[in-house]
């Protein structure tokens, strides 16, 4: 690889030790029954006598799949306890059906520590890689470090029985053509609200699509006397309020990067704007009596314990708080709605979730056996209701056609309400890339450091929004000029 073209892999992985990996936050759930086995499928009758068919040439049977060692798989370790267990019960199944040795294990376990992406790409260059991945993070830097293969032709076997893929995982997991991972489930993201709360106040949440109108009807609901505060969304530095801040920001047409991924183009008016109305929201007197104390100091489960204790009418997260509410029997379940994202004057509808995915990793000594396993926990319907199942309302169809064909998710009200953002044709317009490409490392590495949230802090102590945005900007091209990118034009 070129010097001129792109960062060596050593100068990458540095920056990769530097930065940390991003880690998913994890909460307890109660376990889901064990699932039931898959029915044999019934012995084909013999034709009579009578009717007899003339003979037709044998197949040849398949070819058995040898196990060099052991089948090694790398799990991500997902928000819902019983999700994982069905997940490693039906592999280590599966593989027993096969006679194949198999170790599957969590990421932490298989990295020991070692940064995710810096483990596997050691892994793969030294030959000796795990043989299948199921996770969520880092799709840009395992493209660019050559961790992982193509999986087009698996993909498109897949989609030949389920239909076509998310226009966001079309987005997300292609490059000049071709699948680099297979999606496994979308990953629920919206905004979950009390339905009382704004029917009471003759409020329709659902036709209001714009933030700032949003924002009044979460004051409108808000009674701080009952500790009920109408939005429980936070703006520091976690998985959620990043979220947030990149749909105010293209919402009120800012971007940072330009469509070819060149470019820096945080330093705009539009931007400015943007980070005004999102921090003046916390810091003007209108706001308060909407915001729940300690706001501005809240990771990702602290929206999540507020609303499952009754005390937030509105809040934005992914679909942990509902499946939460469902499997500790909440009662706040029964009366929890979802509600699209909402967008500004310039993107009002930009609607799309994330994945799960499976990786087929470089170098694996598996190959077969890996891609087997992974069609079987893909193709049949059974493997993927479990899934919905074990993370009601989280866990939803990656493919078209699973929507109506899942026993599951239709008598799932509140899955079924996000149909419409899952296969939302507006997919390519990712919160935090678009318009550019979504594999553009420069964008991956400058994210991992966290300078938007920086730029977020700055200005809530104080520091003029223009110049605060000014600072970010020069960060970020900094970072693309590290990545051997022009980052801004002379």
């Amino acid at each position: 690889m070129s010097t001129k073209a792109s960062m060596s892999r050593r100068a990458f992985l540095r920056r990769l030790a530097v930065l940390g990996a991003v880690s998913a936050t994890a909460a307890a759930c109660a376990p889901a029954p064990t699932p039931a086995p898959t029915p044999a499928a019934p012995k084909p009758a013999e034709p009579t006598k009578a009717a007899a068919a003339p003979a037709q040439p044998t197949a040849a049977p398949a070819a058995k799949v040898e196990i060099k060692g052991t089948l090694q798989v790398v799990q991500k370790q997902d928000f819902f306890p019983a999700m994982n267990e069905w997940f490693q019960t039906e592999v280590k199944a599966f593989c027993k059906e096969k006679g194949w040795p198999v170790e599957i294990s969590y990421e932490a376990g298989y990295t020991g520590g070692t940064p995710f992406v810096e483990k596997l790409s050691a892994a793969a260059a030294a030959g000796t890689p795990a043989d299948l991945l199921m996770h969520t993070d880092a799709i840009v830097d395992l493209v660019r470090l050559n961790v992982v293969n193509p999986v087009t032709d698996i993909v498109n076997e897949i989609t030949a029985k389920w239909g076509s893929a998310s226009a966001r995982q079309k987005f997300d997991m292609t490059k000049d053509g071709q699948w680099y991972y297979v999606p496994y489930f979308q990953r629920s993201d919206g905004g979950w609200y009390q339905r009382p709360a704004f029917k009471d106040k003759g409020i329709d949440i659902q036709k209001i699509r714009h933030y700032k109108d949003l924002w009044e009807a979460c004051l409108a609901v808000s009674d701080p006397s009952k500790q009920l505060y109408g939005w429980g969304v936070t703006i520091n530095r976690c998985g959620d309020g990043d979220w947030f801040r990149n749909r105010v920001i293209h919402g009120w047409g800012a971007y940072i990067q330009d469509e070819t991924g060149q470019y820096v183009t945080i330093n705009s008016p539009e931007m400015v704007e943007a980070m005004t109305v999102m921090t003046d929201l916390y810091l003007k007197d209108k706001w308060k009596p909407m915001l729940p104390p300690g706001v501005l100091a809240w990771t990702d489960p602290t929206n999540n314990e507020n609303y499952l204790a009754g005390k937030l009418a509105y809040t934005q997260n992914g679909g942990t708080v509902y499946g939460k509410a469902i499997l500790d029997n909440n009662p706040i379940k029964d009366i929890t709605g979802f509600h699209p994202p909402a967008g500004g004057p310039v993107n009002l509808e930009f609607n799309s979730l994330s994945a799960n995915y499976f990786a087929m990793l470089r170098g694996a000594k598996n190959a077969a056996a890996a891609r087997e396993l992974l069609l079987h926990m893909v193709l049949p319907l059974e493997s993927m209701d479990k899934i919905f199942a074990n993370a009601p309302g989280f866990a939803l169809p990656a493919y078209e056609k699973l929507w109506d064909e899942s026993k599951y998710i239709p008598t799932n009200q509140v899955a079924m309400e996000q149909r419409p953002v899952a296969t939302s044709p507006t997919g390519n317009i990712v919160p935090g890339t678009y318009p550019g490409p979504s594999m553009n490392p420069a964008m991956a590495a400058a994210a991992q450091a966290g300078i938007q949230n920086d730029m977020v802090a700055d200005i809530l102590r104080g520091t003029p929004v223009a110049e605060a945005v000014k600072t970010c900007h020069e960060r970020y091209v900094k970072i693309f000029k590290e990545f051997n990118l022009p980052g801004e034009k002379k």
